[in-house]
């Protein structure tokens, strides 16, 4: 369980840093005359016809049904469009540095550091996931049918995560535009925890924990019963039973890789406070020797 949980998450994060390099160009383009021509903060627009608000403010932006529903499939086409990242980059900006770090602060490698800090929670293994393994024996009882429930778990939680995360931009467009129809320069979004469920943005990333490892268990039970006991085996006499784990491992993988986890990299930066890795680690290393 141990090495099937570790490869797993090291092959999520490995996909999901290869689909945020592209983000190196859209920071990059930050710095260039064109982006500072066409976001001169001193140029008036209507906020539904900046690229944000013609992206977000629609009839079903204040509609939650719709909202959900749009939101859920958003997730699989460009989850993190170019004016989200560059948008979000701006409010971050606005809300934790003064005007002059602003022009040298570099966005990508900030969300680099960050993932890089959560890679190291999300590779362990907490006593809730522990507690989650002893109630997946507990339903792997012959009457209950589990392999048919139990695969989709992990599946609809990473769903609603992403679907969450898009609804989280739009609920900060929609924002923007009930502070006024009018917008100075580049639209500043609100940042805060109230946005998350239950306040709380760190839950975002006990959910992919929980996932990542759930799907890393399935993995790991069906290879150690087969080592076990052989093939076929009392594990294994069921022909829908693999084919679903091992279909739900593989969407999930990819679905966390290329779709949630960017999306999450990006959006929790939106919380009240600023990760510690702000810092570089010439600063972080004064700082602690100064504190002690």
């Amino acid at each position: 369980l141990a090495v099937a949980h570790v490869l797993y998450c090291i092959a999520t994060f490995a996909l999901g840093r290869l689909k945020m390099r592209k983000w190196r160009a859209w920071e990059d383009e930050t710095k260039t005359i064109e982006y500072q021509f066409y976001n001169d903060p001193e140029r008036f627009r209507f906020a539904r016809e900046t690229s944000f608000g013609r992206r977000h403010l629609h009839f079903w932006s204040k509609s939650p049904l719709l909202l959900w529903i749009v939101c859920f499939f958003r997730q699989f086409f460009s989850s993190v469009a170019k004016v989200d990242y560059l948008t979000l980059r701006h409010g971050f900006m606005m809300a934790h540095l003064t005007p002059e770090n602003q022009k040298n602060f570099d966005f990508q490698i900030y969300i680099n550091r960050a993932v890089d800090k959560d890679f190291k929670v999300v590779v362990g293994i907490s006593p809730a996931l522990w507690l989650f393994t002893v109630l997946y024996f507990l339903t792997t009882t012959d009457g209950l049918y589990s392999y048919l429930w139990v695969p989709f778990v992990p599946l609809i939680i990473i769903l609603l995560v992403g679907t969450k995360l898009q609804m989280i931009i739009t609920e900060m467009g929609v924002r923007i535009s009930e502070r006024g129809d009018i917008v100075k320069g580049v639209p500043v979004v609100e940042t805060g925890d109230h946005l998350f469920w239950f306040n709380r943005p760190g839950l975002v990333l006990f959910l992919v924990n929980f996932v990542l490892f759930q799907n890393a268990f399935q993995v790991a039970f069906f290879v150690w019963s087969w080592w076990k006991f052989d093939f076929p085996s009392c594990f294994h006499k069921n022909a829908a039973d693999l084919a679903i784990r091992l279909t739900m491992g593989v969407i999930i993988q990819v679905h966390c890789s290329y779709v949630t986890l960017p999306l999450y990299a990006l959006v929790t930066q939106m919380g009240s406070s600023m990760k510690p890795i702000i810092f570089g680690d010439n600063v972080a290393t004064a700082l602690r020797s100064w504190h002690h």
